[in-house]
């Protein structure tokens, strides 16, 4: 049978546990004989939770505040670089060797935020073949505005980098369609600086070079090797007196036809930020 009440042996110890309980608070409380015990239990516990942390809990902190730092310096160099082309192209087109902008405050704004309304827009590059590029009759580029309003059109715009003019924008969807000035579709006036020689220099299909074809006969002016060929402002298109290239090579094919090829200022490889000024 289970008894249901504490012998006397149970109640003496019950007894003397209370009492050495009772004993041990008093001396604790008068002699502080166990703040020493006290003190390394709480350091041990202190330790222990910052060994524990430091094995499970920091090193996944660090992960974390490591990827996030990497994606703000790729997000900051990303736009350093665009404010870096922008200056570059803001640059171009207040050089005194051209004409296409003429306010020296469009330097304070290299990003074009809204404080700052320019004349021409930022593009990005989305696709261009160099291999096509470097081969084939058709040259063509596609770019994508930063701003995406469609207030206007940007057909025939005209499309620049830092080194020069390379097209006109001939597609205005969502990514714009740029032929590029070496698409043997394409022709661009130009004229010598002297203003008393003018063609239309078409693309040859190879890079970076167009050709322009004329009659020695009609116009008498010397065309030699390295001269500068300037955009001649006729069509409505293209600015006038913007440096095109410089003359590489003579061909005369006939008496009343000769060749000139000229090698371009700006190749289109170069960058992947461009102007989109509509004249």
């Amino acid at each position: 049978m289970a008894r249901i009440t504490p012998t006397p042996g149970q109640k003496i110890l019950y007894f003397l546990l209370v009492s050495l309980g009772i004993g041990i608070l008093y001396i604790d409380i008068n002699t502080n004989s166990f703040q020493e015990i006290k003190h390394g239990y709480k350091s041990l516990k202190i330790s222990s939770f910052y060994i524990l942390k430091n094995i499970s809990i920091e090193p996944v902190r660090r992960v974390l505040n490591l990827t996030k730092s990497k994606k703000t310096l790729l997000e900051e160099n990303t736009n350093l670089k665009k404010a870096l082309d922008a200056s570059y192209l803001n640059n171009y087109l207040i050089s005194r060797e051209n004409s296409f902008y003429k306010d020296d405050n469009i330097l304070k704004y290299p990003l074009l935020d809204d404080d700052f309304k320019a004349n021409y827009s930022l593009a990005k590059l989305k696709d261009l073949d160099p291999n096509i590029f470097k081969c084939c009759d058709k040259h063509r580029m596609y770019i994508e505005l930063f701003s995406n309003s469609k207030e206007q059109s940007n057909l025939e715009s005209v499309v620049f980098n830092k080194s020069g003019i390379i097209g006109q924008i001939t597609n205005d969807g969502n990514y714009l369609e740029v032929i590029l000035l070496t698409d043997v579709s394409h022709s661009i006036p130009i004229k010598s600086i002297s203003d008393t020689f003018f063609c239309n220099a078409k693309g040859s299909g190879r890079a970076n070079i167009i050709i322009c074809s004329y009659n020695p006969l009609i116009w008498d002016e010397e065309i030699l090797l390295t001269k500068t060929f300037y955009t001649s402002g006729l069509g409505g298109i293209f600015p006038r007196n913007i440096k095109i290239g410089n003359v590489i090579n003579i061909l005369d094919i006939s008496p009343n036809l000769r060749e000139i090829e000229i090698a371009l200022s700006a190749n289109p490889l170069d960058d992947e930020i461009f102007g989109v000024f509509k004249n």
